[in-house]
């Protein structure tokens, strides 16, 4: 799985730069075995004797000013993790992979905002005829 390895993953041409591929699958695995334990939200779904609610109670919103210090937070520890795994600049070529790991940390998160944008546009317009931007979707 390593970038210095002659054939990364058998043959594969895959290569795990800074072992993000262990870490979400075992994070994803994580959370699909403490959904299974945990079940839905109680009071929401179901009352407290376990019966199923005719319509879930409404969820109410969150701030958007921490969300969006959150996004930012996370997108700044993004660019340390992705581009600082390299772990040296000195040897031959690793400035350029270091510097490709920014860029694509930077693609990554702008493709992202642009395709929450555009997901919440064609719902939107699909639900009431008129289309908007809503840059609140963009930061979740």
């Amino acid at each position: 799985l390593s970038a210095y390895q002659k054939e990364p993953l058998w043959g594969s041409g895959m290569v795990d730069f800074a072992g993000g591929g262990v870490v979400h699958f075992t994070g994803g695995l994580t959370a699909l075995i403490a959904t299974y334990i945990l079940g839905p939200r109680t009071g929401r779904f179901y009352d407290r004797r376990g019966r199923k609610l005719d319509k879930p109670k409404p969820f109410p919103g969150h701030s958007v000013a921490l969300q969006v210090l959150g996004a930012f937070i996370l997108w700044f520890g993004w660019y340390g993790f992705n581009a600082g795994s390299i772990t040296t600049v000195t040897k031959d070529g690793n400035g350029k992979i270091a510097s490709l790991a920014a860029v694509n940390t930077t693609l990554a998160a702008a493709s992202g905002c642009v395709s929450a944008l555009f997901t919440n546009l064609i719902i939107k317009e699909r639900k009431t005829g008129e289309a908007t931007f809503n840059l609140i979707r963009a930061y979740n």
